[in-house]
């Protein structure tokens, strides 16, 4: 898949975090991606919807975390 927006690679760091069980990072990379769909829309900004890919991000964290609630 070849990824071409922020958000695309977020999602892909955040999965790999995730795997390798990086709580902290994973965190960071979900509070990231939650700072860049803020944007969407805004002055300029980008016209998503919000995409598969991007509420598997969160369900992914819950379930590997047991939570998306951020530190």
């Amino acid at each position: 898949m070849l990824t071409r927006r922020l958000s695309d690679k977020i999602i892909a760091a955040h999965q790999t975090a995730c795997e390798e069980n990086h709580k902290v990072i994973a965190d960071l990379l979900l509070e990231a991606l939650e700072i860049d769909l803020s944007n969407i829309g805004g002055a300029g900004g980008d016209h998503r919807q919000w995409s598969k890919e991007m509420e598997e991000a969160f369900a992914l964290h819950e379930k590997v975390f047991g939570t998306i609630k951020l530190n």
